[in-house]
């Protein structure tokens, strides 16, 4: 199980970094939030539902940028995982995220939350 959520999240980042929404839509469950707390120095939570991420990525106001992607861990309990990792770029703001995937109706891995923190570069 481990290695198909791996290949999940990997698969979604390379997505991701080619803003290719019907490949994204592919590993985001219908429900999917980003859970974004004090983002770049915001002082509240903003919650961007998956609509207005995927309208974010196709106007290219995020996404487009490829991470090399570290595992710090993954916890599996029945059907629902948290992963927990550090995307890192030469060129953009690292990340540290959590994400939580489930299993859907079909029995694949979605990502349902995603709780990104930025990590500025000195």
């Amino acid at each position: 199980m481990e290695n198909e959520i791996k290949k999940v999240v990997l698969n979604l980042e390379i997505a991701t970094a080619k803003r290719d929404i019907s490949e994204i839509e592919k590993y985001l469950h219908k429900d999917y939030r980003v859970v974004a707390n004090r983002f770049k120095g915001a002082n509240k939570v903003t919650i961007i539902t998956k609509e207005m991420y995927l309208s974010m990525m196709q106007a290219g106001k995020i996404g487009g940028t490829s991470y090399t992607t570290e595992f710090k861990s993954i916890s599996i309990t029945d059907h629902t995982a948290l992963v927990d990792l550090v995307f890192t770029s030469d060129i953009s703001s690292d990340m540290h995220k959590y994400l939580i995937l489930i299993l859907d109706e079909n029995d694949q891995w979605k990502v349902v939350s995603d709780i990104p923190v930025v990590i500025e570069k000195n």
